[in-house]
């Protein structure tokens, strides 16, 4: 697989198996960065996790919209991801901020809804098997 087209470009299509890979791989590395931060500084965990995954957020994107293509829906659908990168960034530092509970919970609830759609649609729903408005179909490594 070339890494470049699965984490820097917008177009074609990647099936459920990549894209369950990246997500894997993501959040373990941001896991792994956030328990090693944690460890030297505790404080500094609070902003590095946010930074990573902003540095993250172009491939993650690039993954996600690929493989909304897959099931022939546009770009637009990235939307849907608008409320999670909120939630990566902002949540882990809101813990030093006061911030008001009800508007904290419909942010969530939103997050929530969307990390739902997400999952659902990219994550467990199979792709179209014939060539769509973005490609061919995904296989053995190529679009």
């Amino acid at each position: 697989m070339d890494f470049r087209f699965l984490l820097l470009s917008f177009d074609g299509r990647i099936g459920r198996k990549q894209f369950w890979i990246w997500n894997i791989c993501y959040y373990v590395f941001l896991s792994m960065v956030a328990t090693a931060i944690a460890q030297v500084s505790p404080g500094t965990a609070l902003y590095a996790v946010p930074v990573m995954a902003i540095i993250l957020l172009y491939p993650d994107l690039a993954v996600t919209a690929k493989r909304w293509h897959d099931r022939n829906k546009s770009n637009r659908f990235l939307l849907l991801n608008v409320p999670l990168i909120i939630g990566r960034s902002l949540i882990p530092m809101s813990a030093q901020m006061e911030t008001g509970e009800g508007l904290s919970r419909v942010l969530s609830l939103i997050a929530l809804v969307c990390g739902l759609w997400i999952f659902v649609e990219c994550g467990l729903l199979k792709g179209s098997d014939k060539d769509n408005d973005y490609g061919a179909p995904f296989e053995n490594g190529k679009a």
